[in-house]
């Protein structure tokens, strides 16, 4: 009878575990960006960044420049997510990730702009 009793218990307790995760699923403790924050404008370095790799050239036939590429517009949209919900120290983390890239990809491979000495 005790096996019988531990056993339901067991069950019972599973089940409120499985329907407290379901109901709680939607409420978020983490803030979300709203799609209204998506017309807010964004950090002028964010821009300043965005600015400077539309003008940058990349061969994306050459892998490691698809990849550089692709990374950079990885940290800046994740940049553009802190942004708007106001986490600056990650925003500026991922804004200097960005700009590493984007340094060494114009160090190494084309020639440096004057813009790049004031990023």
């Amino acid at each position: 009878m005790k096996v019988l009793n531990w056993l339901v218990s067991g069950v019972l307790i599973s089940l409120l575990i499985v329907l407290a995760g379901v109901l709680t699923n939607n409420m978020a403790y983490v803030g979300k960006a709203n799609a209204d924050d998506s017309d807010k404008s964004h950090h002028a370095s964010i821009v300043k960044v965005e600015r400077i790799l539309a003008q940058t050239e990349f061969d994306v036939s050459q892998k490691r420049d698809l990849l550089r590429k692709t990374r950079i517009e990885f940290y800046l949209a994740e940049a553009k997510q802190a942004d708007l919900r106001n986490w600056t120290f990650k925003r500026d983390d991922l804004i200097d990730r960005a700009k590493n890239i984007l340094v060494h990809h114009q160090t190494q491979f084309t020639s440096t702009t004057t813009e790049f000495a004031s990023i």
